[in-house]
């Protein structure tokens, strides 16, 4: 009986020690974000040549940021359009009135699939993102199909060659565009039959990081998965990838570095058929929809030819887009 007691005890203690430990973990996280917030430069160094955005750091430091609580922490100016959350329930339910699904895609703060990268104490690769997780919940309550790639992300490090985000860049890399458009096709239903081509080669980048970091390389080299056979965009196709700069990055050329290598052009691969793109370099919350209703204004059949919008930007823009603005038109 006394070794039993004695067993039980042991293994509550290993539990409390487990329970303490992730919480000193997760407060390590919270204050060193708190402090990457606080530079006086929009680059924070990381370890191993890895840079974090200031404004991602501080958006994974601002707490709860829908409801009453954006109007404290959002850095819109515009208190009316501070409350993601009011913001995409309103786009869920226009999309709805025409018969077009929603399929809700944030991508994960860097810092949160790289936590080891950050500066300062040495942090176990897990998640820390209970807010961003807690907002997720609330939205699939509300009806919203949202599709969280973090434990992806986080389980998916160790199978690929590369990173699969960028160094010196805040966007994920070309192996983190082909994965994430894999994991977004799993979400469609629609398939074509279009057959493509994909072929590897390395490219070397100048990071919008990099550019300004002090102390950091002037470059890296990055694989990527190029796509080639048939078109992979078509303004006729029954699904839409609209947001920022993810949804252009690797698929555009010119300083977001290589074509027909993004998730655009990588959905298309796995839907077997070619996709439309609206895509912004600013900010994905409100310009990427104003350029939505823009295209329906001139095109009477755009919103009849979609089954599907993807909307795809990243979660930092919950506190630091400049606008959540939610009445912006449909059509």
């Amino acid at each position: 009986m006394k070794t039993v007691k004695f067993l039980l005890g042991c293994t509550l203690c290993l539990f409390l020690m487990s329970i303490c430990n992730t919480h000193a973990q997760s407060t390590t996280f919270e204050s060193i974000c708190r402090k990457g917030a606080q530079s006086t430069t929009t680059v924070v160094n990381g370890k191993e040549h890895w840079c974090f955005l200031k404004s991602e750091l501080r958006h994974l430091s601002a707490g709860v940021f829908w409801g009453e609580k954006a109007q404290q922490v959002s850095q819109a100016q515009n208190p009316e359009q501070r409350d993601p959350l009011k913001t995409i329930l309103a786009y869920q339910e226009v999309l709805k009135k025409e018969n077009i699904d929603l399929l809700f895609v944030p991508i994960p703060p860097k810092a949160v699939i790289y936590p080891d990268k950050l500066a300062g104490e040495n942090l176990e690769v897990k998640r820390y993102d209970r807010t961003l997780q807690d907002f997720y919940q609330l939205l699939r309550t509300k009806g919203v199909e949202v599709l969280d790639l973090t434990d992806d992300l986080i389980k998916g490090r160790n199978q690929f060659q590369e990173p699969l985000f960028c160094l010196g860049d805040s966007h994920l890399s070309g192996e983190g565009c082909m994965f994430v458009a894999g994991k977004i096709a799993e979400h469609i239903k629609l398939k074509g039959n279009k057959q493509y081509t994909v072929s590897s080669g390395n490219i070397t980048i100048i990071g919008d990081l990099y550019k300004i970091a002090q102390n950091m390389p002037a470059n890296e080299n990055r694989l990527v998965y190029i796509v080639s056979g048939n078109d992979t965009k078509d303004k006729t196709s029954p699904v839409l990838l609209l947001g920022d700069s993810h949804t252009l990055v690797f698929d555009i050329g010119g300083d977001l570095f290589a074509q027909n290598a993004g998730i655009a052009s990588h959905l298309a691969v796995q839907l077997k058929m070619p996709i439309d793109v609206i895509g912004v370099r600013g900010s994905g919350a409100t310009p990427a929809r104003i350029n939505v209703y823009r295209r329906s204004k001139q095109d009477k059949d755009f919103l009849k030819q979609k089954k599907v919008f993807v909307w795809c930007f990243t979660a930092r823009e919950f506190t630091e887009a400049n606008s959540w603005n939610p009445t912006v038109p449909l059509k």
